[in-house]
């Protein structure tokens, strides 16, 4: 399909000269016209869309694969930073004591020294690990706990005050299974270190 140059009429295939006006063609009029027809035909141009898609996808494709180094990449930073936060809040204690140095024990009662803190229950240690330093530190504790609120009780009967006993009560027993979830060795407040000087 071809046009003429000079007025723009549709000059059928085989003619070299307009039909309107009558103006000779170059001689290009045949690449021209194979040029419009290429362009026009409908398989070049949804060859040429098919081409863009795949062209778009794939940029798409690369960009997503882009974005999920970098996610990746960040979460391995967060991941070694909580990490890092963990040992340094958690293994504090642990560094600043020597290994040779720290309680038999000291990850795997940590819930019978737990349990020291329920009334009675500090004679556990006692009897399941009465090797085990750490334990042994928690039901102590629990035993000093027991005599003080159960001498507390009786006192404060007598003036109206067991109430104030019962209160004290629940926060030392909150504190000590505190204290021995987290593995630390610390006396009770007020009370911890009245019969026994543990260190």
């Amino acid at each position: 399909m071809a046009y003429c140059r000079n007025c723009g009429a549709y000059i059928p295939d085989g003619h070299n000269a307009c039909l309107a006006c009558g103006m000779e063609q170059p001689e290009e009029k045949e690449s021209y016209a194979s040029g419009s027809a290429t362009a026009t035909d409908p398989r070049e141009a949804s060859r040429r869309s098919n081409e863009e898609m795949h062209r778009r996808l794939d940029e798409q494709r690369k960009r997503r694969q882009e974005e999920n180094r970098k996610w990746a990449e960040e979460e391995r930073r967060r991941r070694q930073n909580r990490q890092a936060n963990w040992e340094y809040t958690e293994g504090a204690e642990n560094r600043q004591t020597p290994p040779e140095a720290r309680p038999k024990g000291y990850q795997s009662n940590r819930l019978l020294a737990a349990l020291s803190y329920i009334p009675a229950l500090f004679l556990l240690p006692f009897i399941f690990c009465s090797n085990d330093k750490f334990a042994l530190y928690h039901a102590r504790q629990g035993l000093i706990l027991f005599a003080v609120t159960a001498a507390g009780q009786i006192l404060g009967s007598a003036f109206g005050l067991g109430w104030i006993v019962g209160l004290m009560q629940i926060y030392w027993i909150i504190k000590g299974i505190s204290n021995a979830n987290a593995g630390k060795m610390e006396p009770l407040p007020y009370i911890g270190n009245l019969f026994f000087k543990d260190k």
